[in-house]
């Protein structure tokens, strides 16, 4: 999904960026059409208000203004002939009362009480006044005066052109703009001249502040409305006035903004659409039957070979012949572990009946030697062939332990000795001898091809004595340990009754070094104090047997004290 996303981002960062590329095309062309009717009205406007004031300056000089009311009357409305959009033409006295009007109707505005008066009687040029509703020609007006000045130049009234407002907004750039839209005249201190609807006089504040920053000739404000509107202010010719137009920005960018939002959401859209269509498409057409087909290869590594794969009868063409090569893969793991299991039973029948062959084999000379040596008079061959009995019958014990343990191919010393040192008692007691085995034996377990040596090395020692010619009865205190550590395992037998052990002996001595050399061990001897003897057997393991292995060949006498004598 991530790789999915990272394809699409391109594209929807485009489309994106396209569509606000295009709000910004648009928005600036709509500043450029507001600045375009801006400047149109206050050119219009412009010429106006000297058109205006070309017409009072005519009128100021002709003297027939002063000659009487009824001549005045009729130069004022000569002056009116072709002077739209101005829609009357009145001549006050210095008190601000009318003398006459070039379009005459009552009743007449008394222009003392207008708030431009005291400017107008101290002004030496045109004055603009505030916009109202004439009573006389009943519409909007805009009032232009110019101040008369007698000969001591003293301020002796004024002639003021109405101009009538509807004519000014309906220019077809000004009219041709949105419903709602504000057309103001401003002076510098933001006083609302004249307004196609009427507001508040901190929004004119506003609004000519901002009119006054020469770079800001389209800007953003608020109205009475607290709404954010679009203007733009231009001034006026050379006169210190503004004009100023003004759309409420959500009724100007609505509809682009309404496009902008959809070509952004729509392509968000179709990049979620487009990733859930895969992410449903992966997760129904692979993610489902890839975890079906794990689970299968779970139950098959459980042995639950007998699950059928009846639910892949919808899944796709290559998952079905996935899961059918993993049903014959585990149908042929099947048939294979029965074929094993039949060899290892047969393997395990036939190793069994090889033990007991051999076991009854042993036991057969055994008692072979036996019935032999009951024949033989000397007392020397008698002894070497019960010796010689006494080697198989710890052969022949081994043998049962291997048949008995038969799932464990090792051999558990201590069982071993055990039952060795049973057999060692009841061999010397059917000589006439009583030996008292004492075990100090670590349970481990060893193979049979280390376990035979000891067992046999053990038998050397021990029955030595056993098989001698002697009339007197003795006891034997015999210690019996075998212990073990990382380094290799150890063998004592210790015997405290002196002569027992076949210490010095060649005969049993190179039994035993021969043992010794087939462990790859060392054996040594020592004498007790007050007589008797200890043999140690030592089998090394590991690094201590590779320096066991550069020894000196047939140096395997293990020394145990270097202060007492060694044998070998």
């Amino acid at each position: 999904m991530l790789i999915v996303g990272l394809a699409l981002a391109p594209l929807a960062l485009a489309s994106i960026i396209q569509a606000i590329m295009n709000f910004d095309a648009y928005q600036r062309q709509t500043d450029r059409i507001l600045v375009q009717t801006a400047l149109y009205a206050a050119y219009n406007e412009q010429s106006t208000f000297n058109r205006a004031e070309q017409i009072l300056r005519s009128l100021a000089g002709k003297p027939e203004q002063t000659a009487s009311p009824q001549s005045c009357r009729v130069a004022l409305s000569d002056a009116l002939v072709g002077a739209a959009p101005i829609v009357n033409l009145t001549r006050v006295d210095d008190g601000g009362r009318v003398i006459c009007m070039g379009a005459a109707a009552p009743p007449k505005p008394h222009f003392a009480t207008m708030r431009w008066w005291p400017a107008l009687r101290k002004a030496d040029n045109i004055v603009i006044g505030s916009q109202f509703v004439s009573p006389i020609v009943n519409r909007p007006i805009l009032p232009i005066a110019y101040p008369i000045r007698g000969g001591n130049g003293g301020f002796a009234g004024a002639i003021s052109a109405s101009v009538d407002l509807q004519w000014l907004e309906s220019a077809p750039q000004i009219a041709g703009l949105p419903d709602g839209a504000l057309s103001l005249i401003l002076d510098p201190a933001g006083h609302v001249i004249a307004s196609n609807r009427a507001i508040s006089e901190a929004t004119g504040a506003s609004l000519a502040q901002h009119a006054n920053r020469a770079h800001q000739r389209v800007f953003t404000a608020a109205a009475d409305d607290h709404e954010r509107w679009r203007w733009v202010a231009e001034p006026i010719g050379i006169s210190n006035k503004f004009v100023a137009i003004g759309i409420p920005e959500p009724r100007l960018f609505a509809t682009l903004r309404g496009y902008l939002l959809a070509d952004v959401v729509l392509t968000l859209l179709i990049v979620l659409a487009t990733c859930a269509a895969i992410w449903l498409g992966a997760e129904w057409l692979v993610v489902r039957w890839t975890i079906y087909l794990k689970r299968v290869a779970v139950a098959y590594g459980r042995n639950h070979f007998g699950l059928s794969l009846d639910d892949m009868n919808q899944a796709p063409e290559e998952f079905l012949v996935l899961g059918h090569e993993m049903k014959r893969m585990a149908n042929a793991i099947q048939e294979r572990d029965r074929t094993l299991n039949e060899a290892l039973k047969k393997q395990s029948a036939m190793t069994r009946e090889i033990h007991h062959r051999v076991k009854n084999n042993l036991q057969i000379v055994s008692s072979l030697i036996n019935i032999y040596a009951q024949s033989v008079a000397s007392p020397l061959a008698k002894s070497v062939l019960r010796q010689i009995t006494a080697r198989v019958d710890a052969l022949t014990l081994i043998q049962r332990l291997i048949e008995d343990n038969e799932s464990d191919p090792t051999i558990d010393v201590k069982t071993l000795l055990e039952q060795f040192a049973d057999e060692v008692r009841s061999l010397a007691a059917e000589h006439g001898q009583r030996i008292a085995v004492k075990l100090e034996v670590e349970r481990r377990h060893l193979q049979p091809d280390i376990a035979t040596p000891i067992i046999l090395f053990a038998t050397e020692a021990l029955s030595f004595d056993v098989f001698a010619a002697r009339h007197e009865a003795r006891r034997r205190d015999v210690l019996l340990a075998f212990s073990g550590d990382e380094t290799g395992y150890s063998l004592v037998i210790e015997d405290r009754c002196p002569g027992t052990l076949p210490v010095g002996m060649p005969d049993p001595d190179r039994i035993m070094r021969s043992l010794a050399e087939q462990l790859r061990g060392r054996y040594g001897a020592e004498q007790l104090d007050g007589g008797g003897c200890r043999i140690l057997l030592r089998i090394p393991l590991g690094d201590v047997l590779e320096q066991h292995e550069q020894a000196t060949p047939g140096d395997n006498v293990y020394a145990l004290d270097v202060s007492r004598s060694n044998h070998g």
